[in-house]
């Protein structure tokens, strides 16, 4: 058995450093499609007070793999969903008319060749709306159940075609399976 964390949208890497504090056991993978951003991951597993297994794909966790398009906006509103509305927040808002093409994962098929049953897998998802796609397969294919923990920002009201309904629907369905917790 080993103990794992995934973070799914690893951003500037902060968050990943956070847990590889807290979690000294586990074994680390960090999911992110910004390629401006690797550097500060790197930067933060360096800092980090001792050096766990880290592993770091230049990639968005999708539902199979191949090149997808990256909307890119504020480095926490970037996202490979199309449509989707910035909180003013944020001076800058998503360049929809310049994609930048980067590789994507089958988060499920990496799911089943990374892990086992018997691992504890905890996964921080912060991929700016992917999470509906991406989950919606993990459940379809059975690999939800490798998830131990959940970490989870939900973005249904950043898009006008997800529905509060549709929205708690995928909640229920993954809670029943998972520990959820959300994410902020």
């Amino acid at each position: 058995m080993r103990n794992v964390f995934i973070d799914c949208g690893t951003n500037l890497g902060v968050v990943l450093k956070r847990f590889m504090h807290e979690l000294p056991d586990h074994d680390f993978y960090a999911f992110e499609p910004n390629e401006k951003l690797l550097q500060s991951i790197r930067d933060e597993v360096e800092r980090a007070a001792h050096s766990p297994r880290v592993e770091i794909s230049h990639s968005a966790v999708w539902t199979h793999d191949g090149m997808i398009n990256l909307f890119l906006g504020h480095h926490e509103s970037s996202t490979v969903m199309p449509g989707k509305r910035v909180p003013p927040v944020y001076e800058q808002q998503i360049d929809y008319g310049s994609p930048v093409p980067v590789p994507a994962t089958d988060f499920s098929s990496w799911l089943r060749r990374t892990v086992t049953p018997d691992d504890h897998v905890v996964v921080k998802m912060d991929i700016e709306g992917a999470e509906y796609p991406v989950l919606t397969k993990l459940i379809a294919d059975g690999t939800l159940g490798l998830i131990s923990v959940l970490y989870i920002e939900w973005h249904y009201d950043r898009f006008s075609y997800m529905t509060k309904s549709d929205h708690d629907q995928l909640v229920g369905a993954v809670s029943a399976c998972v520990d959820v917790r959300d994410w902020d």
